[in-house]
C-alpha cells in the first residue's frame, strides 16, 4: 500500500511536467492497468491511477467545453470572494449551481460532485456579499489567456482554482441573500478595524479578505517576500491549533485534579475544531481547503498512532490532498506548505531525555539546595539555547528553501527576504498571530455581552476597536520594516530562466558535493559530472565578464525576434544578448498594462536588461498603451515615432518614422509614409528588419490604401516573415500585397475569441492559397523566431516553449450543431 501512496504522490508531483492528458475515451484501459499491475507493481500502479484521477478530474471539470466563440448564457452561481473593485467595476468568484436536471444523470453527478466555479466582471453591479445566490445572464468564454515567458500564468491559476470560464455579466437577479455567519461577522467588524492603522492587514489575517491591501503594500509584501504571512496558510492554521491546544490544557489541568488518558486525546479534537471554525471564517479559499486537510490528516495519524514515522504521516497527507484536489499542484501553495514541513522535519531531530538530573538521583544523597539551583538554572539555559538553536536551523533553511522555490516559481529573486523572515515568521507566530486570535475571540464574547445588556452599537464599536489596538500595535514592527524595503537596494531582482536553469545545476553539484555521493562513485567520473554541472553557471559569468551572450554565441544565433501575445494589441522584441528593441508595447486600461502584466516579467525572463530603441507604429490604444511603463523602465532608450507621445511619455522623440539604423547585427529600414492625410491606421510606422540572411516585414495596422502606396514607392517589400497588418481585419492583406511580399510565414497579433473576430476567415484563407505558413499569437501564444546564417526557427510557447497540458487552449459552452 505504501508503494502505491509513493507512486501516486510522485507522478501527481510531476502533472506540471506532463504533456498531455489522457483522453476520456483510453481511461477505461488506463483503470484496467492500474487493477492488473496493482499486486505486483504498486508503485507503478500508483503512477497509472495518478493519470487516470487527474485525467478524470480535469474531463469532469471542462464538460463541454468546445466552443472558441463567447456565449451568453442563464446561469445561478453563488459569489464565494470579491476579486478586485473599482468606481464601475467589480470582479468576483462565483460557485456555479448545476442545473442538474437538464443533463444525463451521470453528468448531473460529475457537475455536483466537482466544484466549478466563474470569474465574473460586473459593471456598475448592485450591492453583492458573499453568500449571495444570483441568477446570472452573462457573456462567457474560455480561461485561455495571454501566455508569454516570464509572464503570470492566468490560465494556470484559474484551473488550480477550479475557474473554468470567465465572462461579462449582463443581467442578475437575486435569488437568495441570506448572509452566511462569516460574513455576518465581518460586516460586525470592519466598522471595528476601520479605526486601526493597520486594518488591511489585520482583515486579512482574521477573515483571509485581502481586498484592502493597496497596491503599494502589495509592493513591499513582494519584495520582503512576506506575502505567504497575510495569505491564511499552514503556517496560521498550526499556529492557532498550537495557542488553543496550550491553552485548553493549561485549563484543564487547572480544573480537574484527575488525570485520565483521554484528557489529551479530547483537548486535541477540541483545538483541531476551534482551527476547523478559524478555516470557515478565512473563506475557505482552496489553499486554506489544502492546508487545513494537511493539518487535520496529521492531527488524525497523531491520535490513531498508527503510523510511527513524521514522513510517513507527511506522505499520506500529501497523498488525501492529492486525491481531493488532483490540480492542487498547479498552485503555488502546495509546493510551499509541504516543502516548508519536509524542512522543518529534516531540520528538526529528536534528541534524549538526560538521564542525570536530580530528579533521579538516589534518595540517601544529599541534597544541597544551592547546588540543586544552580543545576537548574544550567538545564533551564540549556533548554533555551537548544531550543534558539533548533529555531535558528529551521529558519535558515526555510528562508534559503522557500526562497529558492519563489524563484522558480516567480522568477524574482528577494535577497532580504532571508533575514526579513528570520524576523517576521517567529514574531508572527509568537506573538502576531496568537494576539490577534485572543483579541478577537475576546471582542466577539465582550460584544455578546454587551448585545444582551443591551448596549449602543458605538460603544460596543468603540470597546471593539480598544481590545485589537494590542494585534493592531504587534503589527508596528512589521509594517517598519516593510516601509524599510522601500529604500533597500535591490529588494527585487528578477531573474532570468537562463541564470535560474545554471543556478539549478549549480544546486545539484552542491548536492551531490554535500551528501558525499563522490564517494560512492569513481572520482573521475564524479568530477566529469560536477564539471557539467557548473558549466552553465560558468558560462554565465564568463558572459557577464565579456559583457555579451556567449551560450547564444555558441548556439550560433544572431538575433530573436519575440512576437508577445498581449491578447488583442501587438508588442514585439528584438533580442540580441542583453540588448532588446521594442515595437509597439501593447493596451492599457485604466491601472492595467500588458506592459506590466507581460512584456517587463518577459524581459526580465530572457535577461534583456537594455532596450535601445522603443518603436511605436501608431497612436492607438493597443500599440501604444504601454509606453509610459516602459518609458519609465528604461528612460535610456530612443523612443521613434510619427506623432507627438506628450500624451503618453514625457520623454522627447528622438526619431521621426524614416531613415536607416543599424542595430548591432541587424540592418533597419523605416520606411516613410507617402499618403497625404491618411488615416491613424494607414499612418503605421513600416519597418523592414534583414540580417543579410532573413528578412522581417512590421506594418502595424495599415489598410489596403497604404498597401497599395508602399507597392507604388518601395518596390522591394520581399520578406521572409511578414507580421500580417491590422491583426488580420478584412481593410488589409490586399492580394497584390501579399504577392509583392510573397512570405514564407505570416503573423497574426489578435486575442484568442476576440470580440472583432480577427483574424477573417477569408483573409487567412488568402494567405493559405499561397502556401504561406500561419501563426495566431492567440492561438499559439508567444512565437519566438531565432535567426542565424543559415536561416531561421520558429518555437511558439503553447507548443515548444511550455507544451504542457495546462497551457492547452481551453474554450467554453458547446457548439451549436445545424439543422
Amino acid at each position: 500500500m505504501n508503494q502505491f501512496i509513493y507512486g501516486f504522490c510522485a507522478c501527481s508531483l510531476s502533472a506540471m511536467l506532463w504533456p498531455s492528458l489522457v483522453p476520456i475515451g483510453y481511461l477505461p484501459m488506463v483503470c484496467l492497468l492500474v487493477v492488473l499491475c496493482l499486486k505486483n507493481a504498486s508503485f507503478l500502479a500508483g503512477c497509472l491511477f495518478a493519470i487516470l484521477w487527474l485525467s478524470a478530474f480535469v474531463q469532469c471539470l471542462f464538460l463541454h467545453q468546445n466552443t472558441e466563440k463567447p456565449q451568453q448564457i442563464q446561469f445561478t452561481a453563488q459569489i464565494v470572494t470579491l476579486v478586485s473593485q473599482n468606481s464601475d467595476w467589480i470582479s468576483f468568484d462565483a460557485r456555479l449551481i448545476p442545473q442538474i436536471q437538464k443533463r444525463p444523470f451521470f453528468e448531473a453527478k460529475a457537475l455536483d460532485n466537482v466544484q466549478r466555479y466563474y470569474r465574473l466582471t460586473w459593471q456598475k453591479p448592485a450591492k453583492i456579499e458573499p453568500g449571495q445566490i444570483w441568477q446570472f445572464t452573462a457573456r462567457m468564454k474560455g480561461i485561455s489567456s495571454i501566455q508569454n515567458q516570464g509572464g503570470f500564468n492566468q490560465q494556470k491559476h484559474f484551473i488550480s482554482q477550479h475557474i473554468i470560464a470567465k465572462g461579462r455579466v449582463k443581467q442578475a437577479t437575486l435569488v437568495s441573500s441570506e448572509p452566511s455567519i462569516r460574513q455576518i461577522l465581518m460586516d460586525r467588524t470592519r466598522p471595528v478595524l476601520q479605526s486601526l492603522p493597520q486594518a488591511d492587514i489585520l482583515q486579512a489575517l482574521i477573515f483571509g479578505d485581502k481586498t484592502s491591501l493597496t497596491d503599494e503594500r502589495w509592493q513591499q509584501l513582494r519584495q520582503t517576500g512576506a506575502g505567504h504571512l497575510v495569505a491564511i496558510s499552514g503556517l496560521h492554521l498550526s499556529v492557532v491549533f498550537g495557542l488553543f491546544y496550550g491553552l485548553l490544557r493549561l485549563v484543564s489541568r487547572g480544573l480537574s485534579l484527575q488525570q485520565h488518558g483521554m484528557r489529551g486525546q479530547i483537548i486535541m479534537v477540541v483545538a483541531a475544531l476551534i482551527t476547523l471554525g478559524y478555516g470557515y471564517l478565512s473563506g475557505f479559499a482552496i489553499a486554506t481547503q489544502r492546508a487545513l486537510l494537511m493539518m487535520l490528516l496529521l492531527v488524525m495519524f497523531s491520535l490513531v498512532k498508527q503510523f510511527s514515522h513524521s514522513w510517513d504521516r507527511l506522505i499520506y497527507a500529501l497523498f488525501i490532498v492529492l486525491l481531493v484536489d488532483p490540480v492542487a499542484t498547479l498552485g503555488a501553495g502546495i509546493w510551499l506548505s509541504f516543502l516548508a514541513l519536509g524542512i522543518i522535519l529534516l531540520a528538526v531531530t529528536p534528541q534524549p531525555l538526560s538521564t542525570t538530573s536530580s530528579a533521579h538521583q538516589p534518595n540517601d544523597t544529599p541534597v544541597n539546595i544551592k547546588q540543586q539551583f544552580k543545576q537548574q538554572l544550567t538545564s533551564n539555559w540549556s533548554i533555551l539555547w537548544q531550543a534558539i538553536k533548533v529555531l535558528w536551523s529551521i529558519q535558515w533553511r526555510l528562508a534559503l528553501g522557500l526562497g529558492g522555490l519563489q524563484a522558480i516559481l516567480f522568477g524574482m529573486v528577494t535577497p532580504h527576504s532571508i533575514w526579513l523572515n528570520l524576523l517576521f515568521v517567529p514574531w508572527f507566530s509568537v506573538v502576531v498571530i496568537p494576539l490577534t486570535m485572543l483579541c478577537f475571540c475576546l471582542w466577539l464574547l465582550s460584544s455578546f455581552i454587551l448585545a444582551v445588556i443591551g448596549a449602543e452599537s458605538t460603544t460596543i464599536t468603540n470597546i471593539g476597536s480598544a481590545i485589537l489596538t494590542l494585534a493592531d500595535t504587534s503589527l508596528l514592527p512589521f509594517v517598519e520594516l516593510l516601509r524599510l524595503s522601500d529604500k533597500l537596494p535591490w529588494a527585487l531582482l528578477p531573474i532570468s530562466e537562463q541564470v535560474l536553469a545554471a543556478l539549478l545545476f549549480l544546486l545539484v553539484a552542491l548536492v551531490f558535493i554535500y551528501t558525499r555521493l563522490a564517494s560512492v562513485f569513481d572520482k573521475r567520473m564524479m568530477v566529469f559530472c560536477l564539471g557539467i554541472l557548473c558549466l552553465p553557471i560558468g558560462l554565465h559569468g564568463l558572459q557577464a565578464l565579456q559583457q555579451r551572450d556567449v551560450s547564444t554565441a555558441l548556439l550560433g544565433t544572431q538575433w530573436q525576434m519575440h512576437v508577445l501575445d498581449v491578447a488583442q494589441g501587438m508588442a514585439i522584441v528584438m533580442q540580441q544578448g542583453k540588448h532588446g528593441l521594442i515595437y509597439d508595447t501593447g493596451a492599457a486600461y485604466g491601472e492595467f498594462s500588458y506592459a506590466k502584466r507581460a512584456i517587463l516579467p518577459f524581459l526580465a525572463a530572457r535577461g534583456i536588461t537594455h532596450i535601445d530603441y522603443i518603436i511605436v507604429s501608431h497612436d492607438d490604444n493597443d500599440h501604444v498603451g504601454g509606453l509610459s511603463v516602459l518609458a519609465d523602465a528604461f528612460p535610456s532608450s530612443q523612443l521613434i515615432a510619427d506623432f507627438s507621445l506628450n500624451a503618453h511619455t514625457s520623454v522627447p522623440v528622438s526619431q521621426a518614422c524614416r531613415g536607416d539604423i543599424r542595430w548591432k547585427n541587424v540592418d533597419i529600414h523605416l520606411l516613410p509614409n507617402q499618403l497625404q492625410n491618411g488615416n491613424d491606421n494607414n499612418n503605421s510606422c513600416v519597418m523592414s528588419l534583414t540580417d543579410g540572411h532573413s528578412r522581417v516585414l512590421l506594418t502595424g495596422d495599415i489598410e489596403a490604401l497604404r498597401e497599395q502606396s508602399l507597392l507604388q514607392f518601395n518596390a522591394n517589400l520581399d520578406a521572409n516573415i511578414l507580421l500580417v497588418p491590422h491583426h488580420g481585419s478584412r481593410t488589409s492583406s490586399t492580394a497584390d500585397f501579399i504577392n509583392a511580399v510573397t512570405p514564407q510565414l505570416a503573423i497574426f497579433t489578435a486575442g484568442f475569441a476576440n470580440q472583432y473576430g480577427f483574424p477573417k476567415a477569408d483573409v487567412i484563407e488568402r494567405y493559405q492559397q499561397h502556401d504561406i505558413a500561419i501563426l495566431k499569437t492567440g492561438h499559439v501564444g508567444q512565437i519566438s523566431i531565432s535567426f542565424s546564417t543559415t536561416g531561421y526557427k520558429i518555437a511558439t510557447y503553447r507548443q515548444d516553449i511550455a507544451p504542457f497540458w495546462y497551457n492547452h487552449l481551453f474554450k467554453f459552452g458547446e457548439s451549436l450543431k445545424a439543422e
